[in-house]
Protein backbone atom coordinates (compact mmCIF):
# COMPACT_ATOMS: atom_id res chain seq x y z
CA UNK A 1 0.00 0.00 0.00
CA UNK A 2 1.53 3.33 -1.33
CA UNK A 3 1.36 6.98 0.33
CA UNK A 4 -1.93 7.82 -2.71
CA UNK A 5 -3.32 4.51 -1.17
CA UNK A 6 -3.62 6.71 2.61
CA UNK A 7 -5.26 9.12 1.40
CA UNK A 8 -7.83 7.00 -0.24
CA UNK A 9 -9.30 6.30 3.52
CA UNK A 10 -11.69 8.51 5.07
CA UNK A 11 -11.92 8.65 9.41
CA UNK A 12 -15.47 10.18 10.26
CA UNK A 13 -16.40 10.87 14.09
CA UNK A 14 -19.97 8.18 14.43
CA UNK A 15 -20.92 9.78 17.86
CA UNK A 16 -19.11 13.18 19.29
CA UNK A 17 -16.57 11.73 22.43
CA UNK A 18 -18.12 13.18 25.57
CA UNK A 19 -20.56 12.52 28.86
CA UNK A 20 -24.06 10.69 28.12
CA UNK A 21 -26.91 11.03 30.06
CA UNK A 22 -28.73 7.92 30.61
CA UNK A 23 -30.47 7.74 26.97
CA UNK A 24 -29.92 6.94 23.05
CA UNK A 25 -27.94 8.48 21.09
CA UNK A 26 -27.56 8.70 17.47
CA UNK A 27 -24.87 9.98 15.49
CA UNK A 28 -25.26 11.83 11.45
CA UNK A 29 -25.48 9.49 8.76
CA UNK A 30 -22.38 8.58 7.39
CA UNK A 31 -22.02 8.32 3.21
CA UNK A 32 -20.35 5.55 2.59
CA UNK A 33 -20.42 5.97 -1.60
CA UNK A 34 -16.85 5.01 -2.66
CA UNK A 35 -16.17 2.27 0.35
CA UNK A 36 -15.93 -1.26 0.66
CA UNK A 37 -14.98 -1.60 4.56
CA UNK A 38 -15.56 0.68 7.48
CA UNK A 39 -14.00 -0.01 11.19
CA UNK A 40 -15.96 1.46 13.75
CA UNK A 41 -14.12 2.08 17.01
CA UNK A 42 -15.60 2.71 20.53
CA UNK A 43 -13.72 4.25 22.77
CA UNK A 44 -15.56 3.71 26.62
CA UNK A 45 -13.87 5.55 29.13
CA UNK A 46 -16.38 5.60 32.49
CA UNK A 47 -19.62 3.16 32.03
CA UNK A 48 -22.13 4.01 35.27
CA UNK A 49 -24.00 0.83 34.31
CA UNK A 50 -23.95 -0.42 30.65
CA UNK A 51 -23.68 1.22 27.13
CA UNK A 52 -24.54 -0.93 24.15
CA UNK A 53 -23.33 0.71 20.55
CA UNK A 54 -24.91 -1.04 17.08
CA UNK A 55 -24.31 0.48 13.56
CA UNK A 56 -27.53 1.00 11.65
CA UNK A 57 -28.29 1.69 7.57
CA UNK A 58 -30.24 3.23 5.46
CA UNK A 59 -30.74 3.74 1.09
CA UNK A 60 -31.47 7.75 1.53
CA UNK A 61 -29.79 8.98 4.97
CA UNK A 62 -33.61 8.21 7.18
CA UNK A 63 -35.36 11.09 4.64
CA UNK A 64 -38.07 8.24 3.42
CA UNK A 65 -35.91 5.33 4.45
CA UNK A 66 -35.94 4.86 8.18
CA UNK A 67 -32.65 3.52 9.14
CA UNK A 68 -32.54 0.39 10.73
CA UNK A 69 -30.18 -2.41 12.36
CA UNK A 70 -27.42 -3.96 10.46
CA UNK A 71 -27.81 -7.55 11.54
CA UNK A 72 -24.92 -8.58 13.51
CA UNK A 73 -23.18 -4.94 13.55
CA UNK A 74 -23.60 -4.75 17.43
CA UNK A 75 -21.19 -4.74 19.84
CA UNK A 76 -21.20 -7.05 23.16
CA UNK A 77 -22.46 -4.57 26.01
CA UNK A 78 -19.67 -2.90 27.95
CA UNK A 79 -20.50 -2.78 31.46
CA UNK A 80 -18.94 -1.02 34.25
CA UNK A 81 -17.18 -3.63 35.57
CA UNK A 82 -15.28 -3.35 32.04
CA UNK A 83 -15.40 -0.13 30.81
CA UNK A 84 -12.23 1.82 29.71
CA UNK A 85 -12.17 0.14 26.70
CA UNK A 86 -11.52 0.09 23.41
CA UNK A 87 -13.16 -2.34 21.00
CA UNK A 88 -13.42 -2.64 16.80
CA UNK A 89 -16.01 -3.91 14.62
CA UNK A 90 -15.89 -4.36 10.72
CA UNK A 91 -18.35 -3.97 8.18
CA UNK A 92 -18.43 -5.01 4.37
CA UNK A 93 -20.06 -2.11 3.29
CA UNK A 94 -20.59 -4.02 -0.51
CA UNK A 95 -23.05 -5.71 2.02
CA UNK A 96 -25.23 -2.89 2.82
CA UNK A 97 -27.53 0.26 1.95
CA UNK A 98 -25.21 3.64 1.20
CA UNK A 99 -25.63 5.12 4.49
CA UNK A 100 -24.71 3.70 7.82
CA UNK A 101 -24.93 5.41 11.27
CA UNK A 102 -24.12 4.90 14.94
CA UNK A 103 -26.56 4.28 17.76
CA UNK A 104 -25.67 4.04 21.52
CA UNK A 105 -27.34 3.68 24.73
CA UNK A 106 -26.12 4.67 28.32
CA UNK A 107 -28.10 2.80 30.62
CA UNK A 108 -28.69 3.80 34.18
CA UNK A 109 -26.78 6.72 34.23
CA UNK A 110 -23.91 8.71 32.61
CA UNK A 111 -21.34 7.64 30.37
CA UNK A 112 -18.60 8.76 28.66
CA UNK A 113 -17.83 7.26 25.01
CA UNK A 114 -17.52 8.45 21.72
CA UNK A 115 -16.99 6.83 18.20
CA UNK A 116 -15.12 6.99 14.95
CA UNK A 117 -15.75 5.54 11.63
CA UNK A 118 -12.48 4.61 9.08
CA UNK A 119 -13.83 4.00 5.81
CA UNK A 120 -11.63 2.08 3.03
CA UNK A 121 -11.71 1.56 -0.21
CA UNK A 122 -10.37 -1.85 0.07
CA UNK A 123 -12.23 -4.99 1.78
CA UNK A 124 -9.42 -6.80 3.35
CA UNK A 125 -11.34 -9.84 3.57
CA UNK A 126 -12.85 -12.17 6.72
CA UNK A 127 -10.37 -13.90 9.34
CA UNK A 128 -9.32 -10.83 11.66
CA UNK A 129 -10.91 -10.74 15.00
CA UNK A 130 -12.69 -8.32 15.72
CA UNK A 131 -15.95 -7.65 18.21
CA UNK A 132 -18.06 -7.98 15.57
CA UNK A 133 -17.45 -8.64 11.89
CA UNK A 134 -20.41 -8.81 8.97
Amino acid sequence: MSLSDMAAFKAVVGIDPDAYAAATTDGAGIDTKGYHQALVIVSAGDITTSLDVKVQQSSDNGSGDAFADITGAAFTQILAAADNVVAVGRINLDETERYIRISATSVGATCDYGVAVIMSPYFTGNGSTFDFEV
